[in-house]
């Protein structure tokens, strides 16, 4: 009888839940937004700062990648066939305790929400201006679009300011947006860098805490990751790259989040969210999100002679994407660090199974980020 009792109140509970859920998400649709995001309600793009880098087969030329998402604000209030109410009932039904459910009080963060209810612009012109030259480039299904230009060495030192060149991206309705390409040269020293549980508070192993972290609380650092950053951007002169599961929808405010905490900037490389994944949380945990890690890990090591810090969590499969990789190019990976996320398997057994045949002093696992070292010459545990 008890039994049915509890059960019973928390479907009650449920069903109070996923109607306030439901009536927000409408809220949200029918609102008139803020500035910053009035953009997600008509036809427009956002430009992704993605990299260039000096052709392996021809040291006088460059790679340049152009990245972005062209997409339409939905005039049926729906995203990708979705209704806003199917929408709310996805997220609501995936609570499973009052616990959870109080944790869900607080406000859904509007400009947040924005971006997923917008659907995807396919198979359309894009045209891209750098300096006096023009390119064409088509969206995919998805909306997205990706350029790969050639460019000779004096052309990008023409162009070139700070190691970053610009350039314009119109769309078919004349409509146009700023875009940058971070240039890396072709020896030197990398960061790639996770963001969520890695340098930003995510709690990714909880479903409703990663909700909430992602649509309603202030996006919050991992304290000490900032400053360790840009030591090392100090002391080497290193680029960083952004490497994240998490939706490029949310690129704006991860952008944002970068600038307020003093994290060094760097290119992103984020996955584009379909609802079809069901929820955030099936989305960052899928095989999608190895096999997206380790295809840009492998783009960017076979595209230079680079060495790379690799810097991940033990929330995902952080440990054994980089165990891949510096098997892989053992010679290229110079070190390893693992933030330690609470609740997460972090045993020896783990570790030692995704770093098999790596050096033990080449990889770090941590709690604290006064515990990693910013001298990167030498292995973290020689």
């Amino acid at each position: 009888g008890s039994e049915l009792n509890r059960n019973y109140r928390r479907e009650k509970m449920l069903r109070r839940l996923l109607s306030s859920i439901k009536d927000k998400f409408k809220e949200i649709a029918e609102e008139k937004f803020g500035v910053d995001f009035r953009r997600f309600d008509k036809e427009d793009m956002l430009l992704f700062p993605d990299i260039g880098f000096q052709s392996q087969i021809n040291s006088d030329n460059w790679n340049l990648v152009c990245h972005g998402w062209r997409y339409e604000g939905s005039k049926r209030n729906k995203f990708l066939g979705l209704s806003i109410s199917s929408i709310g009932e996805a997220i609501a039904y995936l609570v499973s305790n009052a616990e959870q459910i109080l944790y869900l009080n607080d406000t859904i963060q509007r400009d947040r929400i924005k971006p997923f209810l917008v659907e995807d612009e396919s198979h359309e012109v894009i045209k891209i201006n750098i300096g006096k030259s023009s390119h064409i480039a088509r969206t995919d299904n998805e909306g997205q679009f990706r350029l790969d230009l050639t460019y000779s060495n004096d052309d990008v030192n023409q162009l070139k300011k700070d190691d970053i060149i610009s350039y314009t991206a119109i769309g078919d309705n004349g409509d146009s947006q700023e875009g940058v390409i971070r240039l890396i040269e072709r020896n030197g020293l990398s960061i790639i860098s996770d963001i969520d549980d890695t340098i930003k508070i995510s709690e990714v192993l909880d479903k409703i805490r990663l909700i909430a972290n992602t649509f309603i609380h202030p996006f919050k650092p991992v304290l000490g990751m900032a400053d360790l950053y840009q030591q090392w951007k100090t002391r080497y002169n290193c680029s960083f790259h952004y490497l994240s599961a998490m939706p490029d929808q949310l690129y704006i405010l991860t952008q944002e989040f970068i600038n307020n905490n003093n994290f060094p900037n760097g290119s992103f490389h984020m996955r584009h969210f379909h609802w079809a994944s069901k929820s955030i949380f099936n989305f960052v945990h899928s095989q999608s999100t190895f096999n997206h890690k380790l295809t840009y890990l492998r783009y960017f090591l076979s595209n230079t002679l680079r060495q790379f810090i690799l810097v991940g969590d033990s929330g995902e499969k952080d440990p054994e994407v980089y165990g891949v990789i510096t098997r892989e190019y053992p010679e290229r990976i110079r070190a390893i660090f693992i933030r330690q996320v609470s609740g997460s398997l972090a045993s020896e057994e783990r570790f030692s199974a995704a770093f098999e045949n790596i050096p033990k002093a080449k990889w770090m696992v941590f709690d604290d980020p006064k515990q990693v070292p910013i001298d990167l010459i030498i292995p973290p545990r020689a």
